[in-house]
């Protein structure tokens, strides 16, 4: 496979973007050389087109940083900062239509955020997603506050505290603390 790799501007988060032996597309994160987010997997399946899972190679990487500030009229902080690094990585299918797309990683000296970008191109002018593939394996064992996804009233629930393991269908934001007391928040 292939590898893609950015850091927090600090240096404290660090972000590594593979592909396997099959060409599966995968990140994993790490914070002060520990890892947070263990191998996991990226990607999507489609009701219009076929799957779009294996077979994949990292063709592009580009990185770029970020540092603007501004100020708020009201809210708990007055000026504001986004300070980044971004790593944009293209995958492409290496067999069939050579179909493309990225995954735009910025990572920040206290999280990161990722969205996957599909660009029009030949054989993907449509998009209908079936099923997502993206996963947060987290490395170390955690406690989790959650609330189950799917139902109709999910946002009236009292969040269930419970191991990982436990965890079900999660409405986001799930919030997470390891052993160690490192907080997690996916949304």
């Amino acid at each position: 496979g292939s590898a893609a790799r950015i850091t927090s501007p600090d240096a404290t988060i660090a972000v590594e973007v593979t592909t396997d032996n099959e060409g599966r597309a995968s990140y994993r994160v790490s914070r002060a050389g520990r890892p947070v987010i263990a191998d996991s997997r990226l990607g999507m399946l489609f009701a219009d087109a076929p799957k779009f899972e294996r077979n994949l190679a990292i063709v592009d990487q580009r990185t770029r940083r970020h540092d603007e500030a501004w100020e708020l009229p009201w809210g708990e902080r007055r000026h504001m900062r986004d300070h980044h690094n971004e790593l944009r990585v293209t995958f492409a299918e290496t067999s069939g239509a050579k179909r493309r797309f990225d995954v735009v990683f910025r990572v920040f000296d206290d999280g990161i955020g990722f969205r996957y970008d599909f660009p029009d191109q030949p054989g993907l002018r449509r998009l209908a997603i079936s099923e997502e593939l993206t996963e947060f394996v987290v490395a170390d064992a955690a406690t989790a506050w959650w609330i189950p996804a799917f139902e109709w009233n999910r946002e009236e629930y009292l969040y269930h505290r419970t191991p990982i393991e436990q965890v079900g269908d999660a409405q986001t934001p799930i919030t997470l603390r390891t052993g160690d007391g490192l907080h997690l928040s996916i949304h």
